[in-house]
């Protein structure tokens, strides 16, 4: 992939995603896109002082783009709170498995060290979509029994742990997956169950054992 001319910051950043999707998040280097962009191998410290502020740039952009795709998906979910929140977790994966480099860029640790106060609202947007959509499902008869902050984490472990095993080649080839879409929606139905897509009524609410 050669580079003439035009953005060259937005050039390092599509050649990145690039390397990610096919070879990890440790195969990038400045060095190595600067060779790969066909540039001096200063160019790219004029965009990103090292690797990790060019991952963080990646994890910005993909937290943007989940939150985007996670409210685009409880809107064609309706106005079912229990559906919408479902279809929050499973648009997550969509978006994992569609954008597995952004996907990485966001968990690798490397990010969380030069996290930014850009990225960090990027991350709190993530953060309260999900928590809006757990609270307004508690409401509604989905798990009342539990504090949002359990329901919460509890979905972010079961959409992460979903997500990061549909977007690597390699657990889809170790659990010998055929067809990832089928087995995300088993898997999500396991948290939240496409079945219970209405609230349910006050009287059958679970009471809380004290």
């Amino acid at each position: 992939m050669a580079y003439h001319h035009g953005n060259l910051r937005a050039a390092l950043l599509e050649r990145a995603a690039e390397i990610i999707a096919e070879h990890g998040v440790e195969a990038v280097s400045l060095r190595a896109l600067a060779r790969d962009l066909g540039v001096s191998h200063a160019a790219p410290s004029r965009h990103f002082a090292d690797r990790a502020a060019l991952l963080a740039e990646l994890a910005k952009e993909g937290f943007r783009r989940s939150v985007e795709a996670m409210n685009q998906g409880a809107k064609e979910a309706g106005a079912d709170p229990v559906a919408r929140y479902r279809a929050l977790g499973r648009s997550y994966v969509r978006f994992a498995c569609e954008n597995p480099a952004l996907f990485r860029a966001i968990n690798h640790p490397e990010v969380r060290q030069v996290a930014d106060a850009e990225l960090a609202e990027a991350h709190g947007e993530w953060l309260s979509a999900l928590r809006a959509g757990a609270e307004a499902a508690r409401e509604s008869g989905w798990h009342p029994e539990a504090s949002p902050d359990a329901l919460v984490a509890f979905s972010v472990a079961a959409a992460m742990g979903a997500a990061s095993l549909f977007a690597d080649d390699m657990w889809r080839d170790v659990l010998g997956i055929d067809d990832a879409e089928s087995l995300a929606d088993e898997v999500l139905d396991l948290v939240v169950h496409r079945s219970r897509t209405t609230a349910l009524p006050r009287s059958r609410k679970v009471r809380r054992v004290s």
